[in-house]
């Protein structure tokens, strides 16, 4: 081989050497982009066997009067007054639907539940009950009276039952978001992590990650 060839060759070598020293230096120049998956939101259907779910109680002692005043010509014949008391527990359950969806999106799960309903008839503790009757000073009518209070009892616990809504809202939708969390635990992979629950009530809407009354 002539003197030439012999530094053809040399050149040749040096030339692949370089081209693989800088294919090896360019690959650690360049950072490893993962790949990101696009957001969107998976539905799930929660299925349960319907019924009631229980959200929340309220334990409270009610007390109820009734008067009733007469006067014959102008002349007062006096008020006859019943008044009761007892203690109640009112109980707020929420129907459940057989298909209860859930929509999971970045980390967040949404669930939109029923309405809070109170379970009627009210129950009441009898051997609570305390009751006061008396006549007018021209009245005999204290035990008609207070019979007509009793039997305005359950219509009036109703009253107040739908009164006492707005304060188990929040205990409701705790009570529903720990339902949707023990679900969630046993159909999620147990290697991941487990999303928030945001749940909504009809007539509310998101508000800064929090539901809200809509307007």
């Amino acid at each position: 081989m002539s003197e030439s060839d012999k530094r053809q060759a040399a050149f040749a070598v040096l030339a692949v050497a370089l081209t693989i020293a800088l294919v090896v230096f360019l690959s650690r120049e360049q950072p490893t982009v993962p790949a990101k998956a696009a957001s969107a939101a998976v539905p799930l259907v929660m299925h349960t066997s319907g019924g009631r779910l229980e959200v929340a109680t309220v334990d409270n002692t009610e007390s109820f009067k009734l008067e009733d005043a007469r006067e014959i010509l102008g002349i007062p014949l006096g008020t006859t007054v019943s008044s009761l008391q007892v203690q109640v527990k009112y109980r707020y359950y929420i129907d459940m639907a057989k298909e209860w969806p859930i929509e999971i999106s970045e980390g967040v799960a949404t669930v939109h539940a029923g309405e809070i309903k109170p379970q009627l008839p009210v129950a009441i503790d009898t051997t609570t009950m305390e009751v006061f009757t008396s006549n007018g000073w021209a009245r005999f009518n204290k035990h008609d009276n207070l019979q007509k209070l009793e039997r305005s009892l359950s219509p009036m616990l109703t009253a107040r039952a739908n009164g006492y809504k707005a304060m188990v809202v929040e205990a409701s939708r705790k009570s529903v978001t720990d339902f949707v969390h023990t679900w969630l635990l046993n159909k999620l992979p147990h290697d991941g992590p487990t999303p928030t629950i945001r749940v909504f009530f009809p007539g509310e809407r998101a508000s800064g990650g929090k539901a809200a009354l809509a307007s």
